[in-house]
């Protein structure tokens, strides 16, 4: 297959997953063709068989899930919870383990060998100098996007609770209160907003 139509293949699958596009594209496809070229050697068509189409079915699935309980809203980011508009939730590749401090985590997919994508928790292990890698395992899919499910991670860990959640848009990392992530936000038939109230995210620059 043709570069041009695997790439195409590329975009409009993370744009069904993750819109409004126009907002999550730089992020999405920066992440996507690092990814392309570190664990797949720049072959573009095996990352879409081996990890792009299995990961698809899966955000899908926990996408529902989240979702399920809301039925009838409409929601404010309709992304949600994969990204909060141009706010990317569960990334495509690894962040800089620097970009984490205690208490912090984000959510990735992650190539697994020739099996199937996995959903991975990462956040900082106890020396602080490394990551921990939690898998997240599919009996989990319909509550990841809940506090309960944070307490779950939280109450097995003999470390500093995990609170914030890194989101990424274009070079910068966010952190985000999980309760802001989980608890989506809705428009009301008159325009308002209706949900969490929004707060003064921590930015800084990864480029």
């Amino acid at each position: 297959m043709d570069r041009e139509p695997v790439e195409e293949c590329i975009q409009s699958t993370l744009s069904a997953l993750y819109p409004p596009f126009g907002a999550t594209a730089t992020t999405l496809l920066c992440q996507a063709f690092e990814v392309v070229e570190k664990v797949y050697h720049e072959d573009a068509l095996r990352y879409v068989i081996e990890f792009l189409i299995p990961a698809k079915h899966i955000l899908q699935k926990i996408q529902q899930d989240a979702c399920a309980q809301y039925s009838g809203f409409l929601f404010r980011h309709e992304g949600w919870p994969l990204c909060l508009h141009e706010k990317v939730v569960v990334q495509l590749s690894t962040l800089s383990w620097q970009a984490l401090q205690p208490g912090d985590f984000y959510l990735q997919m992650t190539p697994y060998l020739a099996r199937s994508p996995r959903l991975m928790l990462k956040c900082l292990s106890r020396d602080g100098y490394s990551v921990q890698e939690i898998v997240v395992g599919e009996d989990c899919y319909p509550f990841i996007f809940t506090v309960e499910w944070l307490n779950s991670i939280n109450k097995d860990r003999n470390a500093v609770r995990l609170e914030n959640c890194l989101l990424v848009a274009d070079n910068n990392v966010l952190r985000v209160s999980w309760q802001e992530v989980v608890y989506p936000q809705f428009v009301h038939k008159e325009g308002l907003v209706v949900g969490s109230r929004h707060s003064q995210n921590t930015v800084w620059d990864i480029g």
